[in-house]
């Protein structure tokens, strides 16, 4: 057989596998990107590890919790509860939004006072948005105008907690860390969230029965 005939053999093969090729590196590019062509997270933060340094900083170094507003955003803290299915649940949720800096990779995480573990039917308090697979950016004047963070608990029933509920109950302790891999900033908070009319007639309930 000719070179030229066998190469002519061989050719519809190495199209295919050149087709195949492209197709697979196409799809590679695309899994680094998301929906709105967020970059794929590269930084080292893990929900393990996001839980045991906020948890770590309420109870060996407190003091470094700012008490006052960031200056380069704002954020906001809210809590509210309901009543479903006779189950009583409180709501809590973090904004960053208003930013004055361009923030890249923004982690929001926050835990409550440690004795609300008394009052919670919860296996644990910290939440976070660290087990998002793509990074979330914020600029000042563009979409998106903000980021929130919130979660639901369900409370035991109140023949198992005691009152003290009201002076813990809107205490969060907040991580916002953003920044490229090698200059990462850090805010911790401690913040009361503020509550809705709905919780402050419940935690009137309290009182009430005291």
């Amino acid at each position: 057989m000719s070179p030229k005939r066998e190469l002519n053999r061989f050719f519809p093969l190495v199209m295919y596998l050149l087709v195949i090729a492209l197709c697979l590196g196409a799809c590679s590019l695309g899994t680094n990107q998301g929906p709105g062509g967020e970059p794929k997270r590269t930084d080292k933060y893990t929900y393990n590890s996001e839980r045991r340094d906020l948890n770590e900083m309420v109870m060996k170094r407190p003091e470094a919790f700012q008490g006052h507003s960031p200056d380069k955003y704002n954020l906001t803290a809210t809590v509210d509860v309901s009543h479903v299915s006779g189950v009583d649940r409180i709501f809590y949720e973090i904004l960053v939004n208003e930013t004055r800096v361009p923030m890249v990779n923004v982690i929001q995480s926050f835990t409550l006072a440690p004795e609300m573990m008394n009052r919670m039917d919860a296996g644990e308090l910290f939440h976070s948005n660290v087990s998002n697979t793509y990074e979330v950016s914020l600029e000042p004047d563009k979409e998106p105008l903000g980021l929130g963070l919130g979660r639901s608990y369900t409370l035991k029933p109140k023949v198992e907690i005691d009152s003290n509920i009201i002076q813990r109950y809107a205490d969060m302790y907040i991580k916002i860390s953003y920044g490229p891999n090698y200059q990462r900033t850090e805010d911790y908070f401690y913040i009361q969230a503020e509550p809705s009319p709905r919780t402050i007639e419940y935690m009137k309930s309290w009182e009430k029965e005291e």
